[in-house]
């Protein structure tokens, strides 16, 4: 059985390394209200369980940010696209008013 954490950013969300106390760091990412972070476990081996998956992360994030910046580029330039929605918006309202 596993957690699925699902995040929408919003304005102002970010990451970050934070030092909570001597000689600990922990990865935060999200909000003041909302977040998540990753720890070192507390075992034999968690430092470098710990470094392999951070450098996966940040891989990752790294294509995931590449893409939606293309999905953006290409989305906000494209007006046929932006027509297309519209239409559609326009359509849902007018079937919704009737």
């Amino acid at each position: 059985m596993g957690i699925h954490v699902v995040i929408q950013p919003l304005v102002g969300y970010g990451a970050a390394v934070v030092s909570p106390s001597p000689g600990v760091r922990q990865l935060v990412a999200g909000s003041e209200e909302t977040s998540f972070i990753v720890q070192v476990p507390a075992r034999i081996g968690g430092l470098m369980d710990t470094a392999r998956f951070a450098q996966s992360l940040a891989a990752a994030a790294s294509e995931f940010s590449e893409w939606c910046e293309t999905q953006h580029r290409t989305r906000s330039h494209s007006s046929s696209f932006h027509d297309h929605w519209s239409d559609a918006a326009d359509d849902a309202v007018t079937r919704k008013n009737d």
